[in-house]
């Protein structure tokens, strides 16, 4: 009986889930099987104790944190499928995990990063990408998953809201820049007819050439594209504490007012 298929299997089942998030349960338990090194229906309390002491020399509260909650909830399962008498993860409390600081880039850093963008497809493929992360606040796997005939069902002033709520207005320079960049570079590149806005991007190539484009703008601390996000989240915040209803204007305003938009 393979215990963690039946887990992933039941999760996969229960809920819309991530493959990544599978990716993450399976290592996590996976860890702590090759720990106790027995039989994961005979584990006991003191296993589990044993092992967040183990982890603690190891990793930071929050990563502990995940594991063990991992591990709950795939005793949870156990226990709820009749196949363990009792929880060996019960009555078990850790210390609250600090909140993590959310990083973020200062306005130089990204016109910085715009500016070390090249002139050429890639380049003004990358500037488009990065104005659409800044601006949408979507994850670059939904930026990733953007379609070019959504685009212009929008008239090229919005993206839709993968969530399914509706659609996210777009600054009318991004708007401009992005109705050019895919009827006079990309078509010409795009010798498949995908569909898919940044066909040839992968996240993992995005956040290479990212970090890449950091290095040439000569800055100094490591950077990634979740940073991008998490400043407009930090902006849109300030704002919307002062006027809610025009506070994402406002901050688009302030991006392309410090050059941005501007080629």
């Amino acid at each position: 009986m393979d215990l963690l298929k039946e887990f992933l299997e039941y999760k996969l089942e229960s809920k819309d889930i991530k493959k990544e998030t599978l990716d993450i349960y399976q290592w996590d338990i996976g860890d702590f099987k090759n720990f106790i090194e027995k039989d994961l229906l005979k584990v006991s309390k003191e296993d589990v104790i044993n092992y967040i002491k183990f982890l603690k020399d190891k990793y930071q509260a929050n990563t502990i944190s995940r594991k063990i909650s991992t591990i709950k909830g795939f005793y949870k399962f156990l226990f709820k499928k009749n196949m363990v008498e009792s929880l060996p993860t019960d009555g078990i409390i850790l210390e609250k995990a600090s909140e993590k600081k959310i990083e973020e880039l200062e306005e130089w850093e990204i016109e910085a990063i715009l500016n070390s963008c090249e002139k050429d497809e890639k380049g003004e493929r990358d500037k488009i990408l990065i104005k659409l992360l800044i601006e949408t606040k979507l994850s670059i796997n939904d930026i990733l998953k953007l379609k070019v005939s959504d685009l212009k069902l929008y008239s090229y002033c919005g993206v839709l809201n993968l969530d399914g709520l509706g659609m996210i207005k777009l600054s009318d320079e991004l708007s401009d820049e992005l109705k050019y960049y895919i009827l006079t570079i990309r078509d010409e590149k795009n010798e498949n007819h995908s569909d898919i806005l940044f066909y040839k991007v992968s996240r993992q190539s995005f956040r290479a050439r990212f970090i890449t484009l950091g290095k040439k703008a000569h800055i100094k601390r490591g950077i990634s594209p979740n940073m991008l996000r998490n400043t407009l989240k930090s902006v849109v915040k300030l704002e919307h504490d002062r006027e809610e209803s025009v506070s994402n204007l406002k901050t688009k305003e302030k991006y392309f007012k410090i050059g941005i938009g501007d080629e």
